[in-house]
């Protein structure tokens, strides 16, 4: 069964920055090991709204920073942001990126 997939965005704003923090629906409030490294997918840092996955373009406009944990996030990420593969580092079997933007 197919069917759309979901994700969470956050954004956070500091001075002139606006990171969004997005993960895939399944990832919050997990946590991923890759060897001694652990990172905790936090409802605090990426649980702001659930959204589906095909809207998550129109919530980054605006941003200068993007952390994004998940395949699917990742993935969709790279479908207009070429860089986005090149830039990704796989922990524990999920992809990971962070991008700077402008």
């Amino acid at each position: 069964m197919g069917g759309e997939k979901w994700c969470y965005i956050k954004v956070h704003r500091r001075g002139k920055d606006v990171l969004v923090a997005v993960c895939d629906e399944e990832l919050l409030g997990s946590e991923i090991r890759a060897g001694s490294l652990r990172i905790r997918i936090r409802e605090e840092f990426y649980g702001g709204r659930r959204i589906p996955l095909s809207q998550l373009r129109e919530y980054l406009r605006g941003a200068t920073i993007v952390n994004a944990i998940g395949n699917d996030v990742v993935r969709e990420l790279a479908k207009w942001v070429d860089v986005v593969m090149d830039a990704a580092v796989e922990l524990g079997g999920v992809l990971h990126v962070q991008l700077l933007l402008r």
